[in-house]
């Protein structure tokens, strides 16, 4: 959608400035009412080298540069250079702790060169994952502008403008808005930015999740300096609607035509439908009650990411949804906003054939890159050998897009992880599918493991069932053979270690012959004390029982056998461990692999050649850092590695696989962090 003039009349401004200070003077705190407090940051004790925006005077030429820019009534968003075409900023964190926002200029075709430096810090002045940064046009001069919010670590939020300089750059940051410990919680919210009350300038709106259900929309009006007047509150959401922020993803647009930014919503519920939902502006910059539109029980809610953009340039916002489909293929579908004010009119605009894009290697941007007055989709992809590419999708007269316009490349220097791309809209950072947690049994990790060891190994069908009852979906267990590699059987330690009758190394006795048979013996010790040692087999039909999956540790003590030098000893011992495998493959989820350096090699020709290359792969990732102990040591030591793997393997498309020692623990840590 092209944003309309914001030439506005002196009394209007005046009627804003006075409607902005009425309804932002409210004081109370977030926890029972709404947030509060407006203060600059040096009143907060912030960052005193950061001017206030008091400081700030407002552009000389602010109407002028409007007037021109916009002469047809309309110019792109996120222009940062004036010449009416949209471009691309990014936040980049470099490794060395500063940060700078590099500007990607497009050009005619669309397509983007090297992008320059727009704004840069000397050293680490911001913390990339402690902000919520959005674009617009905040001081209504033609030029697009940055804003984003700053979570402190002493509980202060802070807001801050960068104003664009029209050159593709950016002045130095002020603040305009802030709010004092204990009012506002930076996690709770989410950004949004968008010219809510139509006087062309951009105002920021932010959902805020007050935990108890009762969530609500604040709304802050830019100012004609380009900063934020007080918030006040905009839309009020109460418990009984059974609404969560985390099953919500938002965008920005004028959908109805009225020269306001509307916010619209695809909401995931627990049932697995999924609905879109628009919130239109009031003139005063608050929004009414939402209306829901198309919804479908076939969409998975974590495959889809939102947009929004004029693509056929008819002079109002469509939403848009990439899909990301489980056969590999990718689409980009379009709603309309009918006279009801529902989404609908399900449009297919973009189809990506299957093993093209990654889409969570993609940061998508829309905007009208070639300057043809309707909304193109931009991106930069990351690859998988570092490269990192812009690629741009133009918009073509009747509003579906163009094949992928490929343009500036990077084979080096840019990290795609530390890119993060500026948007209009935010949406609540999804949750990922919750993961496959594979249980695994406590083993201590000090000197004399053995002396303490509890057996508590699930190598047998009361250690399954517990582990599931825990909240696993598969099981780490150990895989020995006995004396000559005649019987596969499930246990942890080499010796008999834990178990009753006399002591012995596992390789060196037979399963059911002898006076110091291996069968029939006991655990003597733990929480599994009286359960007995249980064959490959028997254990696979066990956990099959149970559905879950089998991740078989070959222990190293197999040697004895499966490195024999007599041949008949080795092919006993290695089809001990591959048949068992063999028949249960096609029916249970089956995984192998060993520790041991000498083995690794020989059972991976093995399996291979027995066309069970599947077992080898797919193997979940720990995510444990704490070493165990007896007796256990507190699981809260693990919480910041828990969650650094959640984020960097978590993926809100598929279930992943990760293992811990502390099944119970990670299992409850897990509520509430993915879907």
């Amino acid at each position: 959608m092209k944003r309309r003039s914001g030439i506005v009349s002196a009394a209007v401004v005046c009627a804003l400035l006075g409607l902005q200070a009425g309804a932002g003077s409210a004081s109370a705190v977030v926890n029972g009412e709404q947030p509060v407090a407006v203060a600059s940051t040096a009143d907060a004790g912030g960052t005193t080298e950061l001017p206030d925006v008091s400081a700030v005077s407002a552009t000389s030429d602010v109407g002028t540069r409007t007037a021109a820019v916009r002469a047809s009534g309309t110019a792109p968003r996120h222009d940062y250079n004036g010449d009416g075409r949209s471009d691309m900023v990014a936040w980049y964190d470099y490794s060395d702790g500063h940060d700078a926002m590099r500007t990607f200029l497009a050009g005619a075709d669309g397509k983007f060169p090297a992008p320059g430096v727009g704004w840069e810090t000397a050293g680490d002045t911001f913390s990339a994952d402690r902000m919520k940064r959005v674009t617009g046009d905040f001081n209504g001069d033609g030029t697009g502008d940055v804003a984003a919010f700053i979570g402190y670590d002493d509980g202060r939020v802070t807001l801050f403008t960068w104003l664009g300089t029209g050159s593709g750059t950016f002045a130095a940051p002020f603040s305009s808005w802030t709010a004092a410990p204990g009012n506002w919680t930076f996690d709770a919210m989410t950004a949004q930015a968008g010219d809510f009350d139509g006087d062309g300038r951009d105002d920021v709106a932010v959902w805020y999740d007050y935990g108890n259900g009762d969530d609500k929309l604040f709304t802050l009006l830019a100012d004609v300096n380009g900063g934020f007047a007080g918030h006040f509150s905009s839309f009020a959401r109460v418990d009984a609607d059974g609404w969560h922020v985390e099953r919500m993803k938002f965008v920005t647009g004028d959908f109805n035509g009225d020269g306001r930014d509307d916010l619209g919503a695809l909401y995931g519920y627990d049932s697995g439908t999924v609905t879109l939902m628009s919130f239109a502006a009031k003139p005063d910059g608050g929004f009414n009650e939402p209306v829901h539109g198309w919804e479908s029980t076939g969409w998975q809610f974590g495959r889809a990411s939102v947009h929004s953009g004029d693509f056929d340039g008819d002079g109002r916002d469509e939403f848009a949804a990439w899909y990301d489909y489980g056969d590999g293929h990718d689409a980009l579908i379009s709603f309309d906003l009918d006279a009801e004010g529902k989404f609908g009119n399900r449009r297919e605009i973009l189809n990506i054939v299957a093993g093209s894009y990654d889409r969570n290697q993609m940061h998508i941007v829309t905007g009208d890159y070639n300057g043809d007055g309707r909304d193109d989709l931009a991106t930069l992809y990351g690859y998988s050998d570092g490269r990192v590419k812009t690629i741009t999708f133009t918009a073509k007269d009747d509003g579906n897009l163009n094949a992928s316009l490929h343009s500036w490349e990077a084979a080096t220097g840019w990290t795609f992880d530390r890119v993060h791309m500026i948007e209009r809209y935010n949406s609540h950072p999804p949750l990922p599918i919750c993961p496959t947690v594979y249980g695994h049994g406590g083993y201590p990790t000090d000197a004399n493991p053995w002396e303490r060891d509890q057996v508590r190994q699930p190598n047998h069908p009361k250690g399954l069932a517990q582990q599931k009852s825990w909240g696993a979906g598969g099981v780490e267990a150990d895989l020995q053979l006995t004396k000559d590699g005649t019987k596969g059987v499930m246990w942890h330690n080499s010796t008999t270690r834990g178990l009753t009758g006399t002591s012995a190394d596992i390789s060196e006795l037979w399963w059911a012959t002898g006076a110091d048979q291996l069968k029939g013996r006991t655990i003597d010790r733990g929480p599994y004390t009286g359960e007995t040692v249980y064959t490959f087999r028997e254990w696979l039909d066990s956990a099959k029982s149970q559905q879950m999956a089998a991740l078989v540790e070959l222990k190293g003590a197999s040697r004895q056998s499966l490195l024999s030098s007599n041949s008949a000893i080795r092919d006993a011992g290695w089809n001990e461990v591959i048949a068992p495998i063999s028949e249960r493959a096609s029916a249970q989820k089956i995984m192998i692999y060993t520790g041991d350096t000498e083995l690794r090699p020989e059972l991976e020709r093995r399996i291979e050649a027995a066309g069970l290359g599947a077992t080898l792969t797919g193997h979940p990732n720990w995510v444990d850092t704490v070493d165990w102990e007896e007796p256990a040591p507190a699981a809260s030591g693990n919480y910041t590695s828990w969650q650094d793997k959640l984020t960097r393997y978590g993926s809100p498309v598929t279930s992943v696989p990760l293992a811990t020692t502390w099944t119970k623990e990670f299992a409850s840590w897990l509520n509430g962090k993915c879907l």
